[in-house]
């Protein structure tokens, strides 16, 4: 059996908890019992499937067993926590994104995505690292082999989707910037189950607009291969968009994407982000439009994206476990 232990709040999270299901995904493809634990204020049924359980792990930390292995997805656990976790197991994984915190010798450091290209971590405190985009975590589902991404000539179709809770609430002004910007191309939104102020009314003007909300891995991977570019936040979804090699421009909504965004510039795949914190950002996003526009750009950055993300996720089971 192995235990996840990670966090899913209505301000942030949601890729914490599709992280964790995607890496169970892989225990259970070699036949080995998961369990989730997720620490949340969120109360919205159709988040969570039956199997997961919620529970505030950071408080009642005393566990019934031994696991084969424990991972921790957290941003609120600290050095402390995870030693005491470690006397459960005799494998225990710190999946970061930042170099967050000192984790304990003897862990196992996972971060599975472009962070893993900058961050260094010492080889002689830690039993093993797992780091880099081609142990990047993906959903069964973008783990498949899907049809070739054909690259259109023109932006047709707008994809924005700022994460589960847009915590900077951008995805209103998104919408009204792209409706001005190409007001024949279809825009098509995600909102996420933690958006707190977004008024789907105020867009009944906007004939192009199609919004979506609680979709699940299949149609995320359904709605994404049929666009043309995508506006993201910074965080999961990249890894998703850049195994599909659908072209994108990245806002950075939390410090913790700083990492992956970094890891980007490094491999050539953008050359520069938005940070909506910094001048306006609006004017830089129009720039961004312009050039991506060029249908050769955006096939060069897919082909970038698919070389990139050659996915070795089936390998850490066995690197976890041996």
């Amino acid at each position: 059996m192995v235990l996840f232990l990670t966090e899913y709040f209505r301000l942030n999270g949601l890729g914490h908890l599709r992280r964790c299901i995607a890496f169970s995904e892989l225990f259970e493809s070699k036949g080995i019992k998961k369990q989730i634990l997720v620490n949340t204020d969120h109360e919205d049924a159709d988040v969570f499937h039956t199997d997961i359980k919620q529970q505030n792990w950071l408080v009642h930390k005393q566990l019934e067993t031994r696991y084969d292995a424990i991972i921790i997805d957290s941003y609120r656990a600290q050095a402390a926590d995870y030693e005491h976790f470690k006397q459960y197991t005799n494998h225990l994984v710190a999946i970061d994104d930042d170099n967050r915190i000192e984790y304990p010798s003897g862990c196992i450091i996972y971060n599975g995505g472009l962070g893993g290209l900058i961050y260094q971590y010492d080889p002689n405190r830690f039993k093993k690292i797992l780091a880099g985009p081609e142990y990047a975590l993906l959903r069964k589902e973008f783990r498949e082999n899907r049809e070739e991404k054909k690259i259109n000539q023109n932006l047709e179709r707008i994809l924005i989707t700022m994460g589960g809770s847009d915590p900077l609430h951008l995805t209103s002004k998104l919408i009204q910037f792209y409706h001005a910007e190409f007001p024949s191309s279809q825009l098509d939104v995600i909102i996420g189950p933690g958006f707190t102020d977004f008024k789907e009314e105020e867009f009944i003007h906007v004939p192009t607009l199609k919004i979506y909300k609680n979709l699940d891995a299949r149609s995320m991977c359904d709605l994404m291969i049929k666009v043309d570019l995508c506006i993201t936040a910074g965080g999961q979804t990249i890894y998703e968009l850049g195994k599909l090699g659908i072209p994108f421009i990245v806002i950075q909504t939390a410090e913790n994407q700083l990492g992956n965004i970094s890891g980007l510039v490094k491999s050539g795949v953008i050359e520069s982000f938005i940070n909506p914190s910094m001048g306006d950002f609006l004017k830089s996003l129009s720039q961004l439009n312009q050039k991506l526009a060029d249908v050769s750009i955006r096939q060069n950055m897919s082909t970038k994206l698919k070389t990139i993300f050659q996915n070795k996720s089936l390998d850490i089971v066995g690197s976890i476990l041996n």
